[in-house]
């Protein structure tokens, strides 16, 4: 790939996480604080679209690239752009999932990841994959513990899903930084 299109691909690449991290301060704030949900909800949903709207905009650059540079194309670096591409676009569906807990009353206020997915910080996104994966295994023994009737709360099933939704999106931001680091066929494959 020319480094125009990689330089374009990464900008809109680091523009999704912006806006995906945005959306979760929003969702998270809804949640957790006392913000008003009226006052958020349009800027939660067209972050959303503007997130998917680059997401489209990845996909097309990568396709017509390796159309026009079909016999020196990096495949595997295609794949990887394309996986970052779709576990950065999911974190801002479960952010608006985050928000829908908060929108039907449930509330947890009473109740009281950019900078390393670069090629030079290699030891950074190994250690944001680990603590992503120790971080999913706690959420999934809350969760098991909310199944199972071990812990009160006093939202159980607005709680499950937000540990649920949590998960999902570490998760996808694990998944997003194996495609720095893995060979191709390993993406997304941290614990195998």
């Amino acid at each position: 790939m020319s480094d125009y299109s990689l330089d374009s691909i990464d900008a809109k690449l680091g523009e999704m996480l912006t806006n995906s991290s945005h959306m979760f301060d929003l969702s998270m704030n809804c949640l957790l604080g006392d913000t008003n949900l009226d006052t958020v909800k349009e800027n939660l949903y067209s972050t959303d679209k503007a997130i998917n709207e680059l997401h489209r905009d990845v996909r097309r650059e990568l396709i017509v690239h390796s159309a026009v540079n079909s016999r020196n194309l990096d495949v595997p670096l295609l794949l990887a752009y394309m996986t970052m591409s779709k576990d950065i676009e999911r974190i801002g569906d479960y952010c608006k999932n985050i928000f829908e807990i908060a929108e039907t009353g449930n509330s947890f206020t009473k109740e009281g990841l950019q900078t390393c997915l670069s090629l030079d910080e290699e030891d950074k996104v190994q250690e944001l994959i680990a603590s992503g994966a120790e971080v999913g295994k706690e959420i999934d023994e809350k969760i098991t513990s909310l199944l199972e009737n071990k812990l009160d709360v006093k939202y159980p099933v607005a709680t499950t899903l937000f540990y649920r939704y949590l998960k999902r999106i570490i998760l996808h931001i694990v998944n997003a930084s194996t495609a720095i680091i893995m060979p191709t066929d390993q993406i997304d494959y941290i614990d195998e």
